[in-house]
């Protein structure tokens, strides 16, 4: 370890004119000889030098001084103190230049000096002190030991992975009409020995991961094996990867439920995880649509509804609300209850105000049971709360929604569907609202949410000319601006 370098202060009287004395003092010292170095004779130390002549004598000599070497402002002369220059070959080392710890640099560890360059993962950047890399990223300094950096190249793959792969074995398939026949069976086969040990690698591939797909539509139950065998153990390096989990999707879709439970097991202990990922709540979604008859879908189903605090806050992730609302639509019955607690359980009136929390109340009204959709719509009715909804950039969705204002596709699918009850129930809520709106009429029509709210659910009632303050606040009528205008995009 080099030794602490020794500090010496800077007297604010410091001269570079010497006085008579001072410079017979010198000529007596350099009659030492030259192998003497300064301030080794007695009474004349480093310290005493700095104060008679403001530097050492040996910055009066090669490399450090005239005429090798200008100081960093450019001026020709020795160079301050504080200048840290590394001597040259066979020179005294520099008392006032900082001499890092083998390993370690200026700034931080790693780090070299010159140029703020900083070394290699395995140890310091300073040359002669530590051991860095050079290249880049970030090598040490010209002085540093080390291996040049290579830029990683991308591996050579045994699959002529690229967009004619693809479409060609596309092609193949789209001519087959039938799956029994032998020229189907004899391509599928050639297929899968390409795929052969290489499964992992072409599900990363922007076009490898649509032939996996093709592969696994085109399979029998009795070849699915030979593909997923080599994806066992690999299910979160999956779900993290843009294109590998569109295979993994493909497998929740197509295969049985015994083939497709490994992807269930390895993410068992993560499902709330999953639910919150970007591209693994797409899986979970598949999960919930096509597998909910599996016991250990249930069970993975349940880790994610188990705390209602955990359900609040995905009905209010960006993609947490997907999973939400698809156990809801495909769920059973008690896990539609669960979601309406974890929806009351904070506060409904907020949760409707969510961008994501508005999808899942507004599928609570289509999906669960007649008992849960009476305690929202209480919740929603009491006192100014649906006034107060209409009046928010969200929440008015949810009011047209409780008001009966939906497409003409989704009120035939629910004619089909729902029973006499339910449609009863439907339409005593739907008056329950609008003679709600209708009462605060004049303050719906001052808000701009409100007012779009209001044209919605009154389309009879748009364009109607207001007297006194109510026009001048409402501003140019509806008319003006012409029907195309008006049309409100369902959905935020």
């Amino acid at each position: 370890m080099a030794e602490e370098p020794r500090k010496v202060p800077v007297p604010p009287s410091a001269s570079n004119e010497a006085t008579t004395e001072d410079k017979d003092k010198a000529v007596a010292d350099s009659s030492a000889g030259p192998n003497v170095q300064p301030g080794a004779q007695e009474g004349h130390d480093m310290e005493q030098q700095f104060n008679q002549f403001g530097y050492p004598n040996y910055w009066n000599f090669p490399p450090y001084g005239l005429p090798m070497y200008p100081n960093p402002a450019m001026m020709w002369g020795p160079p301050p103190p504080d200048w840290n220059m590394w001597p040259g070959m066979g020179m005294p080392p520099n008392p006032y230049n900082y001499q890092a710890q083998k390993g370690k640099g200026f700034h931080c560890k790693g780090g070299g000096r010159w140029n703020s360059s900083r070394g290699g993962a395995q140890g310091g950047g300073k040359g002669g002190t530590g051991r860095g890399q050079r290249g880049s990223p970030g090598g040490g300094n010209i002085g540093g030991k080390g291996r040049h950096l290579q830029p990683e190249m991308p591996s050579e793959s045994a699959l002529p992975m690229g967009s004619k792969w693809r479409e060609d074995w596309e092609k193949k398939f789209k001519e087959h009409t039938q799956k029994d026949t032998d020229e189907h069976s004899q391509d599928l086969e050639k297929l899968l020995k390409e795929l052969e040990n290489h499964v992992w690698e072409a599900s990363q591939d922007k076009e490898g991961c649509h032939v996996m797909q093709l592969a696994l539509k085109e399979c029998t139950t009795k070849l699915w094996p030979r593909l997923l065998e080599e994806l066992k153990n690999k299910v979160w390096e999956a779900v993290d990867h843009p294109h590998a989990n569109f295979v993994l999707q493909t497998i929740v879709e197509v295969t049985n439920r015994q083939s497709s439970r490994f992807i269930i097991e390895e993410c068992m202990e993560r499902a709330v995880d999953l639910a919150k990922h970007r591209y693994g709540c797409r899986i979970l979604c598949r999960i919930a649509e096509h597998c909910l008859g599996d016991e250990q879908a249930m069970i993975l189903i349940g880790h994610v509804l188990s705390d209602p605090q955990a359900v609040a806050n995905l009905c209010c992730h960006n993609f947490g609300h997907h999973v939400v609302q698809q156990i809801m639509e495909k769920g059973r019955t008690n896990h539609r209850e669960i979601i309406v607690n974890a929806l009351l359980f904070p506060d409904l009136i907020k949760m409707a105000q969510n961008r994501h929390a508005s999808y899942i109340i507004e599928a609570a009204f289509d999906w669960c049971e007649e008992e849960d959709k009476k305690m929202l719509r209480e919740k929603l009715l009491t006192n100014t709360n649906i006034v107060d909804l209409a009046k928010h950039q969200f929440g008015g969705f949810v009011v047209k929604k409780l008001a009966g204002q939906e497409g003409e596709e989704d009120e035939e699918e629910q004619d089909e569907d729902c029973d006499e009850e339910a449609e009863a129930f439907e339409k005593k809520m739907q008056r329950e609202v609008q003679q709600t709106l209708l009462k605060h009429e004049a303050e719906l029509m001052k808000d701009k949410n409100g007012t779009k709210v209001w044209n919605e659910i009154f389309p009879s009632r748009r364009g109607q000319d207001l007297s006194g303050q109510e026009a001048e606040d409402k501003g140019p009528p509806y008319s003006a601006q012409g029907d195309e205008g008006q049309e409100i995009c369902k959905h935020k």
